[in-house]
């Protein structure tokens, strides 16, 4: 007997079959330092990264989780198939390593941030003055061998901003985004700081572990990143996170 299926039934499995319920499950890995991730804030805000991430899953219509970690772990997750995506910097080594999938913020600066008063154009501007860096940060960077640099090691970018408004350092250094939302937090204003330098930029950008998400689903972050960026929400989010004050610092 010819099994009687209605033309109802059929559309409906049909629709079921391509709703975002049964779509892939975008697994993302994010670095859980602030302002990237956040926990507890007085604000609501889940952080930068987090705010990336979502945004992206629910314009391509994926589901999506989110795991939190330190960077180690995130590298880890992506290598063993844990977890599939994640938001960082755009390098040499990452282009080897994974998918490339979109660009979401093409100015990611690493910055110099002195006291007031003391000028920086130029990297030999910091000679014979007390620079705050992070442990680990600035790896094969001058700022971190140059003999005329009065190194101070600290153990995030918050203790290096603490430093700088307490007036025991003469400059800080970090990610522009990392420093300006220190800053942020103290309630710090402009006139409060010296020059900011850029000293690097680079671009950030969603990106994927091979072999592990179908083209389609690859295809859909992609247009989904792209019109984002487009229509400036990506910078939207990261107003979200420096006051108004640092918002556009000079370069």
């Amino acid at each position: 007997m010819r099994p009687n299926f209605s033309l109802t039934a059929l559309l409906s499995a049909m629709l079921l079959s391509t709703s975002p319920a049964f779509a892939e499950l975008v697994r993302y890995a994010t670095i859980d330092y602030a302002p990237y991730a956040l926990h507890d804030d007085p604000q609501g805000r889940l952080g930068l990264f987090v705010d990336i991430n979502t945004a992206i899953a629910d314009r391509a219509e994926l589901n999506h989780s989110d795991t939190l970690l330190p960077i180690s772990r995130v590298i880890k997750n992506l290598e063993h198939d844990v977890s599939d995506c994640g938001v960082f910097l755009l390098t040499s080594i990452s282009k080897e390593a994974y998918i490339p999938v979109a660009k979401i913020l093409d100015r990611f600066d690493t910055i110099i941030i002195s006291r007031p008063g003391l000028k920086i154009t130029q990297e030999a501007d910091l000679s014979n003055q007390r620079l705050a860096i992070p442990r680990g940060s600035f790896e094969g960077s001058t700022i971190a061998t140059d003999p005329n640099i009065d190194r101070v090691l600290t153990n995030n970018a918050e203790q290096s901003v603490h430093l700088l408004k307490a007036g025991r350092v003469d400059a800080i250094a970090g990610t522009s985004l990392n420093i300006l939302y220190q800053l942020s937090l103290e309630g710090m204003s402009r006139n409060e700081i010296g020059d900011i330098f850029t000293y690097e930029r680079q671009e950030v950008w969603l990106q994927c572990a091979k072999n592990q998400l179908s083209e389609e689903t690859i295809t859909k972050l992609r247009q989904a990143t792209d019109a984002l960026r487009l229509e400036g929400v990506f910078d939207t989010f990261v107003r979200r996170y420096i006051s108004e004050a640092f918002s556009s610092p000079k370069t």
